[in-house]
C-alpha cells in the first residue's frame, strides 16, 4: 500500500475569502457549508439559512392563529429560536468534521515519530547483535524472515525464568533476549507502517470531502433538491471568480468538482458514504481541489476532546498503558487489543501524543537509544532486581503487575494476534 503527495498549491486564504465575499449571498452561504471544516459561516449566512427555514413546528411564538408573543425574541425580523436553531446545527457540524481532521493529523504525527523512533531501536539491537553477540548477517537474515512466522509465546517470560534459575549463560541470555526484542520491533514497525498508510489514505479523503447533500439540508432546513441545484451553482461560481481573480484557465476537472462537491462519498458518517479505500483518491489540480488543500494546510482551530466514551476511559490504568505504547513498552497482544478503540477517540489520541513528546523517545540520538538497550537487555543479576523493586513506582500508578514493570514487555503473542491485525 502507497501514498501520494498531495499537489502544492499557490492559493492562499485571502484569495480564497476574497472570491467567496464577491459571490451571491446564497451562493456564499453554500461555498462556506462545503468548507465548513476551515471556515466558519458568518451571522449573515446563518441569518439567510434561518429565513429559509420552512418546518412549520420551528415556528416561534404561540400556535398559527393565535396571539403569538414573538417580537422580543426576534432578531432583525427573525424569530430567535430560528437562528439558534441553524446555529447549533452548524456549530455540531462543524464540531464533528475538526475532530475528525484532528484525530487523523494527530495520530499521522504520533505514528510517523514513533516510526522513526522505531528505526533507531531497530538499528541499535542489529548493532549490539553484531558487536556484543557475533551474530552475522546471514543469522540477522533469518531473525528477519522468521520475525512473523516464530511462535514466541511467552518467550521473554520463559526466557527470563531461565535466568533466574540460572539455566543459561550471561551471553546466551543477552543474545537472545536482544533476538527476541530486534523480531519484536520490527513486526512493530510493518504494523505502525500500514496504520500510517491507512491514517494518510483517511485523512487526504476526508480533506477532499465535504458535507453530504442530506447534511446541508438538515442545516439549512429545506429540501435536498434546491440543496443540490444551488450547491453545483455555487461552486461553479466559485471556481469562475476565482480563476478570475488569479488568471487561471478553466479544465473539465473544475467544472466536475462543482458537480462531485457535497455528495460526501468518501466521508465517513455521510449517508452516500462508501467508506474509505484502500487506495489513494486521485488528486486532481483544479481550483476545488487547490482550495480544500490550501485551506487544510493552515492550523485547526483548537478543540477540547470529549471523555472518552469506552469503559476504561479516564483511568490511571488506560494512561499508563498509553505512556507505555508511546515509548514502545507496551505487549505486543496489549497493544492490538486496544489500537482500534485507540485510533477513534480522540483524547486517547491527544494523551498519546503527549505522552511520546514529553517522553524524550522523539528526537534521540543512536548512541542514547545503543546505550538503553544495552542497559534493558541486560542480564538480570539479584542485586538489579532488588534495585529495581526499590525503585519501581507502586502498581496503582503503573496499573501493571510486578513481571512487566521490571523489564519492557515485547510481546506475549507476538506470533499470534500481532502478526494478524494491522
Amino acid at each position: 500500500m502507497t501514498t501520494t503527495a498531495s499537489p502544492q498549491t499557490t492559493l492562499t486564504r485571502a484569495q480564497i475569502e476574497t472570491a467567496i465575499a464577491a459571490l451571491q449571498p446564497v451562493q456564499r452561504v453554500m461555498v462556506r457549508l462545503l468548507l465548513l471544516a476551515f471556515l466558519d459561516p458568518t451571522p449573515e449566512d446563518v441569518a439567510f439559512m434561518a429565513r429559509e427555514r420552512s418546518e412549520p413546528n420551528m415556528r416561534a411564538g404561540l400556535k398559527q392563529g393565535g396571539k403569538s408573543q414573538v417580537a422580543h425574541d426576534k432578531i432583525s425580523g427573525l424569530p430567535k429560536d430560528w437562528i439558534l436553531a441553524v446555529e447549533n446545527k452548524v456549530r455540531y457540524h462543524q464540531t464533528h468534521l475538526r475532530e475528525q481532521l484532528t484525530r487523523l493529523n494527530l495520530l499521522a504525527d504520533f505514528l510517523t515519530d514513533a516510526l522513526a523512533g522505531l528505526q533507531l531501536e531497530i538499528t541499535a539491537t542489529e548493532q549490539l547483535l553484531t558487536s556484543e553477540c557475533e551474530v552475522g548477517p546471514e543469522s540477522l537474515e533469518d531473525l528477519r524472515a522468521q520475525a512473523k512466522l516464530s511462535p514466541l509465546t511467552y518467550a521473554l517470560k520463559k526466557l527470563a525464568a531461565r535466568a533466574d534459575k540460572g539455566e543459561i549463560e550471561a551471553a546466551d541470555y543477552v543474545r537472545e533476549r536482544l533476538s527476541l526484542e530486534y523480531q519484536a520491533r520490527l513486526r512493530q514497525r510493518d504494523r505502525f507502517k500500514k496504520r500510517l498508510n491507512l491514517a494518510l489514505l483517511e485523512r487526504q479523503a476526508t480533506i477532499l470531502s465535504s458535507l453530504s447533500d442530506e447534511f446541508l439540508a438538515e442545516i439549512w432546513c429545506i429540501a435536498v433538491g434546491p440543496i443540490t441545484n444551488r450547491r453545483v451553482k455555487a461552486v461553479q461560481a466559485y471556481v469562475n471568480t476565482l480563476a478570475a481573480a488569479v488568471k487561471s484557465s478553466l479544465d473539465a476537472a473544475s467544472f466536475a468538482a462543482a458537480v462531485n462537491a457535497g455528495l460526501g462519498p468518501r466521508l465517513a458518517g455521510g449517508s452516500k458514504n462508501e467508506g474509505i479505500g484502500s487506495q489513494p483518491v486521485d488528486v486532481s489540480g483544479d481550483l476545488w481541489t487547490q482550495t480544500l488543500l490550501a485551506l487544510a494546510a493552515d492550523p485547526i482551530p483548537l478543540l477540547t476532546p470529549k471523555p472518552c466514551a469506552h469503559p476504561e476511559g479516564g483511568t490511571k490504568s488506560l494512561t499508563a498503558k498509553l505512556r507505555n505504547l508511546a515509548i514502545y513498552e507496551l505487549g505486543e497482544d496489549e497493544e492490538v487489543k486496544m489500537w482500534p478503540r485507540t485510533v477513534q477517540c480522540l483524547n486517547c489520541l491527544t494523551v498519546l501524543r503527549a505522552a511520546q513528546q514529553e517522553s524524550g523517545i522523539v528526537g534521540r540520538t543512536l548512541d542514547d537509544v545503543v546505550a538503553r538497550v544495552k542497559t534493558r537487555t541486560a542480564f538480570p543479576t539479584k542485586e538489579a532486581v532488588a534495585a529495581a523493586l526499590e525503585a519501581a513506582p507502586p502498581p496503582e500508578t503503573q496499573a501493571l503487575d510486578l513481571e512487566e514493570r521490571l523489564r519492557p514487555f515485547i510481546g506475549d503473542d507476538a506470533g499470534q494476534v500481532g502478526a494478524k491485525s494491522w
